[in-house]
């Protein structure tokens, strides 16, 4: 996905992706490799300046855009996704963290030269700071500094020096002056040039001082950038890749048809996506308080910069040997990946201080405070009333947790629509997205009121409500959400698992019902279900996802009998469930005999989001344990915590992107499915880590929060709903349209 996310910001993606293609071109900047790496400005640049593309997100009264620092990541990705040579990033780079310095004359000519089409760059103290000695009428400042990326073209360079006192200040320097010397290097990219700079007893004015200018922000800032130009070298990578696989045939058919390379394609995009997240969330995180930007900034830097040219080398493999030849494009943004890992700085090092036990979560609250207040006004009033009162019995769909628990507090909650408000009324309050958000924050602001759970009839009770009868839903709905029925769903089978069609239980007519005969596997809480929600197949002779019925089972039937699994954990968490001429009113079956599948098909697409919001809960907690230790392995244990925080956050961002979008109006995207194999592969990574620092500490068993006990509890919150193959089978054909095999 590109970064943009307003009707405005993609309009600036599309102007700049437009340009890039008019005015850029790879045969073109393959014609000019030595007067780039030398520092001279490409054909376009007064072109680029004149449509203020490289201003966007200056102040309007020096002469720019007047947007933001998103507006600007908009314009750096479709450059970045278009390879555009030359100064754009390092320009925009030296702007954004301009603007942040206090008003003066300093600052005002450097944005005004900025503006004027000057090419800049910013050297931030990880690179090197130079020496400041104050003298008469302003300082006096010496030191070798570098390399930095577009530092050959620049004409004004923001540079950081310190004192012997140990301050820091900010300084402008025209390249043009006497005693300023850059040395050009050999670039990685051959789009861009590379240089040193080295200065002696150089003298800057007063008004070359930069003041207020923040270090901690002005990193971040330009790691928001650079995530920036990242994700349009990702997203690049995904559509070639795609397009390459549809058209290149072997053995008589597209390769993309080929399983192999539809899961490496589907993990192509879901990097991409979380590196275009993590990138978004930088830059939105610029106008929040310095730490939480220094988090995002953190997140973007590990997710979308340096684990880019592992992503390039995937495209790479997937192109097979043409991708490594130099006539290929990919070598030229094979580069470019590896120039932004070096400039964004060490991986390890943003690791580990993301891996900082003390470090707070990073937030990704909605603020919608001023929207629909008279909504929020009723919500309020119903929780307050609803606090007063208490639960006093165990739920029947978990008795072990007080979100399922039972009572006056849950029951006022439920006929208030409040248990689970999405629904249609008058079982919900058919809320908007805007009117979730704001009952969550209505929850959160009163940490004692249960919020309470429909657990697995989440997933249930949406369908009976949309295709079961009235007599289905009168019966169910109010019990279920006041907690009162116990649900388990009843559709995996020994022969049947991922390929849920395939199920052979079968419910044969008989009269005023249906015999249902077979057996069902992995069922959850079929020991204790009230009800349960069945697959069968109702007519043998049509095709298999034709011939099933959804029906809606008495779990006391006679008939039925569960027989707990014990799984690898010791815990009984599954069940196997034998049917043996079980009856099944008419009354019972969910809509036609024959359109279970359909029906099927919604409860796991509502079990798989669940699932995923499941599992980004806390997974972290051994991990984190282990990383406030002392010892030898401190710090390769926080810095193993700050790469799965960064995933983690990535796949936050992602989440908060899809709620921004459905709530100006647009339909789901891909965020579910990527979140699911995302969150899969983390959960797998913490509990690996876990187990690997745990050390003689992991041959003794016991204790539910010790790594061992989550590792061995690791299968049933990747497998459940779905195994990531049947996940990358779906994002291969369903969202990047590759062939089916």
């Amino acid at each position: 996905m590109a970064l943009a996310l307003t009707d405005e910001q993609v309009q600036i993606t599309d102007a700049m992706a437009g340009f890039a293609a008019r005015h850029g071109g790879l045969e073109l900047t393959r014609s000019q490799f030595d007067e780039l790496a030398a520092g001279g400005r490409p054909g376009f640049w007064a072109a680029l300046v004149d449509q203020g593309l490289h201003a966007v997100h200056l102040p309007e009264h020096i002469g720019g855009q007047g947007g933001g620092l998103a507006e600007a990541a908009c314009v750096i990705d479709a450059a970045g996704y278009g390879l555009l040579p030359g100064a754009l990033l390092p320009t925009v780079i030296a702007g954004a963290v301009a603007a942040t310095a206090e008003p003066g004359t300093g600052t005002e000519r450097l944005l005004g030269d900025i503006v004027a089409g000057h090419p800049a760059t910013l050297i931030l103290p990880q690179a090197g700071q130079l020496r400041a000695a104050a003298i008469d009428g302003g300082w006096s400042l010496s030191g070798a500094v570098g390399p930095e990326i577009g530092l050959c073209g620049a004409e004004r360079v923001i540079v950081s020096a310190g004192t012997d006192s140990g301050a820091l200040h900010w300084f402008v320097l025209d390249t043009a002056t006497a005693g300023v010397h850059v040395a050009a290097q050999t670039p990685t990219d051959l789009t861009r040039d590379v240089g040193v700079l080295q200065i002696d007893g150089v003298r800057v004015g007063v008004d070359d001082l930069l003041t207020g200018i923040d270090a901690v922000r002005a990193r971040c800032i330009a790691v928001s950038l650079l995530a920036a130009e990242a994700a349009g070298i990702a997203r690049w990578c995904v559509d070639n890749v795609v397009a390459y696989l549809k058209v290149r045939e072997q053995f008589g058919r597209p390769i993309g048809s080929f399983q192999a390379l539809q899961h490496k394609a589907a993990m192509l995009f879901i990097n991409s996506e979380l590196a275009a997240a993590s990138a978004w969330d930088a830059v939105r995180a610029a106008d929040q308080p310095v730490p939480q930007h220094h988090i995002a900034a953190a997140g973007a830097a590990i997710v979308a910069v340096c684990r880019l040219p592992e992503l390039v080398v995937d495209a790479l493999t997937m192109f097979g040997a043409i991708g490594y030849t130099w006539e290929h494009d990919l070598h030229l943004y094979w580069k470019r990946a590896i120039s932004l890992a070096a400039a964004v700085g060490s991986r390890s090092e943003w690791a580990h201080a993301l891996g900082d036990p003390s470090w707070p979560g990073r937030d990704f609250s909605i603020e919608i405070d001023d929207v629909e207040p008279d909504f929020r006004a009723i919500v309020a009033s119903a929780l307050d009333r609803a606090a007063q009162l208490s639960n006093d019995t165990p739920g029947r769909q978990n008795p072990e947790y007080a979100e399922f628990w039972t009572g006056p507090q849950r029951t006022a909650l439920a006929d208030t629509g409040l248990v689970a408000p999405y629904l249609p009324a008058p079982w919900g309050l058919d809320a908007s997205p805007v009117q979730q958000l704001i009952i969550d924050e209505e929850f959160e602001k009163r940490p004692n009121l249960v919020r309470p759970s429909l657990g697995i009839a989440q997933w249930i009770l949406p369908t009976v409500l949309a295709a079961g009868s009235d007599a289905q839903r009168s019966q169910f709905a109010d019990p279920t959400l006041r907690g009162e029925i116990g649900w388990c769903q009843l559709f995996s089978e020994p022969g049947a698992g991922s390929d849920l069609a395939s199920l052979s239980t079968r419910a044969t007519k008989t009269d005023g019902g249906w015999l249902v005969n077979g057996q069902k596997v992995w069922t959850s809480s079929a020991q204790r279900a009230d009800w349960g929600a069945l697959l069968a197949r109702t007519d043998p002779d049509a095709k298999k996802h034709k011939g099933i019925g959804y029906f809606l089972v008495d779990m006391t039937t006679p008939g039925i009998r569960v027989r707990p699994l014990r799984t690898a954990s010791g815990e009984e968490h599954f069940n196997e469930v034998f049917f043996d001429d079980v009856f099944v009113p008419d009354a019972m079956l969910v809509g036609e005999p024959t359109a279970g599948w359909s029906h099927a098909l919604a409860t796991m697409a509502n079990e798989r989001v669940a699932i995923g919001a499941y599992i980004k809960l806390d997974k972290e907690s051994e991990l984190r344990t282990l990383a406030s230790r002392s010892g030898a392995d401190a710090g390769a244990v926080r810095q193993a915590l700050g790469e799965v925080r960064a995933g983690s956050n990535a796949i936050g961002a992602l989440a908060v992107r899809d709620t921004l979008n459905r709530l100006a109006g647009h339909g789901p995207g891909p965020a579910s499915s990527v979140g699911k194999v995302a969150t899969a592969q983390i959960v797998r990574r913490v509990t690996a880590d876990a187990l690997a620092f745990s050390g003689r500490a992991a041959m003794v068993g016991g204790g539910e929060h010790s790594a061992v006990a989550q590792s061995l509890m690791m299968p049933a919150e990747v497998i459940g709903g779905g195994t990531v193959e049947i996940q990358l089978n779906i994002i291969a054909t369903m969202i990047l349209g590759l062939p089916k095999n």
